[in-house]
C-alpha cells in the first residue's frame, strides 16, 4: 500500500526487534522550504514527527508486524530547528504487547538533538478508545464579520505555499480563543509522487499536516492582537505538545475545523489547548496542550544548543 512520506528518500541504518534507526536527508529544493519560511527557512517541527512515523511503519514492515496506526501522541519536544540539507536522524525504540506498540524516539541534526516524541500505536483493525469529544462552542461559526481570509492570515503569520494550512478564520475572540477552517485537496504538493493506481485510502492526509494545520491556528491566535510593528521579524516556535490523540481519517475532499484556546499566556509564550478537531463533522483529532512562544526569526540560524 502507498503511503505519503514528507521526507523520502530515507535509509536505514540499523533495525533489530527492539527498534530502528533511520536517516531521512532534508533536501533543500522541497516544496515545503518555500513555505516554511520564505527568507529563513527551516523544517516543520512535526516533519520529525512524520520520519518517526514512517520509521515505526518500516519496523513494523521488516519485521512481520504488519501496518500500525498512529493512535496517540504522549509528548513531543522540539530543542533544535532542521535546516535545508540537514540530515535527520531517527533513533525510535518500540514496545509491543497486546496489540499496542510505545515507541520512544530521538532525533538528532549534525548539531545534536532536535526532538523527542513518545507515541502510541495500535494494530490496524483494532478498536481504540476515542476520547470523549470537547464539543465546539455554541454558536461558534456564526459570529457576524468573524470571518477573516487570507490577507489576514499572511499578515499574521509568515507561513506561505505549500506551507500555509489554515484557509480561513472563521471567530475570533483575541487573547482566547479562535476557529478556522482547512480545506485538503488532491492538489497539495505532498500527493505528487503517488502513483496513479493508489487506492483512496492511499491519500489519508498525514498526522504531522493534521497537527501542523491545529498548530498554525493557535499561531494566529497568540498573534492575532499584536501591532504589525511587534510581529516583523518574529515566528511562533512550538516547544512542545502532550495528549494528543488522532481519532479520524482526513482525506482530499474533506474540510478541516480547528478550534483552539489558551489556557495560560506569559510574557510571550502561550499554552494551547483545543475542542475535538473535525473533518466534515467526523471527529478527527483532539489535543490537550501544545507549548508556543514568539522568537526572532534571526535566531532560527544560529547553532541549536541541546
Amino acid at each position: 500500500m502507498h503511503s505519503i512520506e514528507l521526507m523520502p528518500r530515507s535509509s536505514v541504518v540499523r533495525r533489530d526487534g527492539d527498534g530502528i534507526e533511520m536517516t531521512f536527508p532534508a533536501d533543500p529544493a522541497a516544496p515545503v522550504f518555500a513555505g516554511h519560511y520564505p527568507g529563513f527557512p527551516l523544517l516543520p517541527g512535526v516533519f520529525a514527527l512524520d520520519a518517526v512515523h514512517h520509521a515505526v511503519l518500516r519496523h513494523a514492515r521488516d519485521t512481520g508486524g504488519g501496518t500500525p496506526v498512529l493512535a496517540g501522541i504522549r509528548s513531543v519536544r522540539f530543542l533544535s530547528p532542521v535546516l535545508p540539507g540537514d540530515t535527520l536522524t531517527v533513533e525510535a525504540a518500540v514496545a509491543a504487547a497486546d496489540g499496542v506498540r510505545d515507541v520512544r524516539a530521538v532525533c538528532r541534526t549534525a548539531r545534536g538533538k532536535s526532538a523527542t516524541l513518545r507515541l502510541r500505536y495500535r494494530d490496524a483493525g483494532r478498536p481504540d478508545p476515542a476520547p470523549a469529544p470537547r464539543a465546539p462552542a455554541a454558536g461558534a461559526d456564526t459570529a457576524p464579520g468573524a470571518s477573516h481570509g487570507v490577507a489576514v492570515l499572511k499578515r499574521l503569520i509568515p507561513h506561505r505555499y505549500p506551507a500555509l494550512l489554515v484557509d480561513r478564520v472563521l471567530a475570533v475572540e483575541p487573547g482566547r480563543r479562535i476557529v478556522t477552517r482547512k480545506a485538503v485537496t488532491c492538489n497539495e504538493p505532498w500527493y505528487r509522487d503517488l502513483p496513479d493506481e493508489t487506492a483512496d485510502s492511499g491519500y489519508g492526509y498525514p498526522a504531522a499536516l493534521l497537527i501542523e494545520s491545529w498548530c498554525q491556528s493557535a499561531a494566529l491566535l497568540a498573534a492575532w492582537d499584536r501591532a504589525p510593528e511587534e510581529l516583523a521579524g518574529q515566528v511562533a516556535l512550538f516547544g512542545g505538545m502532550s495528549g494528543i490523540e488522532v481519532v479520524g481519517e482526513v482525506l482530499p475532499g474533506d474540510v478541516l475545523r480547528h478550534e483552539v484556546t489558551i489556557s495560560r499566556a506569559l510574557a510571550g509564550t502561550w499554552i494551547f489547548e483545543g475542542a475535538t478537531s473535525t473533518a466534515d463533522g467526523r471527529p478527527v483529532l483532539t489535543v490537550d496542550s501544545v507549548m508556543t512562544a514568539l522568537r526572532p526569526s534571526e535566531v532560527l540560524g544560529a547553532p541549536a544548543h541541546t
